[in-house]
């Protein structure tokens, strides 16, 4: 795998209120819970190295790099339900760092709210009062359209996976990663390697499904690694859970500010328009690169 940069901005959007638009097509599920696959039983099985092709409509959470759109299923042909939205605005874990990865984390702020179908879905944050017990029976799975072997190159089509959760006491061991995950990150793949995310996946979903709830959550999301599929160096994931309080703050400071916004816009009668470039980033794992559009 590979280091990439604010990973975590590529599954986490923060939106201005579920519903649609002028002119967005008319959702066959206006409201939606989270962590429901529509379109797929709730528990299907094997990143995307090691991976097979996701179902159309399998994880309808999934962002396409840093330009939102969403309900993409293969890049080189969006269907009817797939929907493009503007970034308004980036946030950046202030205390990211790129020699170690931590705090891997950014939210995006959308123009206009998300219409949800049955290909659109939100995914379950780890934040609710319920006891989300992982261990080796629960089902976990990555999702992504990076390179199907290490140096290889992506596929257009969205891979999925399943993963085990790997203790960190086992991940940060002689001829693993010797103590690289903290514990605001996880590991997760295979000890013999062969499954795993890679390149081009960075910022991915983790999701594990949760038994009593029947839903999905997010857990983790695609950080770096050394290689891909490398037996005892598997993935390394953000740990969803340890940004509870950030991710919060966040949305309220993001909320009050859009409303402050609004009062002053109505008063002057000023538009303001801020287009942002979309961007991404990639990793290997011989380093990081930026890639700019």
């Amino acid at each position: 795998m590979w280091p990439s940069l604010c990973a975590a901005a590529l599954v986490v959007l923060l939106l201005l209120r579920a519903g649609g638009g002028p002119g967005s097509p008319a959702p066959r599920r206006a409201t939606s819970t989270c962590g429901e696959r529509v379109l797929v039983d709730m528990i299907s099985g094997p990143r995307i190295v090691g991976g097979h092709d996701a179902q159309l409509g399998a994880w309808p959470w999934d962002p396409y790099y840093w330009r939102v759109v969403i309900g993409l299923h293969d890049i080189s042909r969006p269907e009817r339900h797939t929907e493009k939205y503007s970034v308004r605005e980036i946030i950046v874990h202030s205390e990211f760092r790129i020699e170690t990865f931590e705090n891997d984390i950014a939210l995006f702020k959308l123009y206009k709210s998300v219409s949800y179908n049955d290909y659109i879905q939100p995914i379950c944050l780890p934040f609710v009062h319920i006891h989300l017990n992982i261990n080796n029976q629960t089902k976990c799975f990555i999702s992504g359209w990076g390179s199907i072997s290490e140096k290889g190159e992506g596929s257009p089509i969205l891979q999925e996976a399943q993963v085990d959760i790997i203790p960190s006491d086992i991940c940060n061991g002689f001829e693993w990663y010797e103590g690289m995950v903290n514990n605001n990150m996880f590991c997760a793949g295979f000890e013999s390697g062969g499954i795993d995310s890679c390149q081009g996946d960075s910022g991915g979903p983790l999701v594990c499904y949760h038994l009593d709830t029947s839903k999905y959550y997010l857990i983790g999301i695609t950080s770096f690694g050394f290689g891909c599929g490398r037996p005892k160096l598997p993935g390394i994931y953000v740990r969803v859970s340890r940004y509870r309080r950030w991710i919060k703050a966040r949305l309220l400071l993001a909320s009050k500010a859009t409303r402050t916004l609004s009062i002053i816009l109505a008063l002057i009668l000023l538009t303001v328009g801020w287009t942002h470039t979309s961007f991404g980033y990639t990793r290997d794992f011989r380093g990081l690169s930026e890639i700019a559009t």
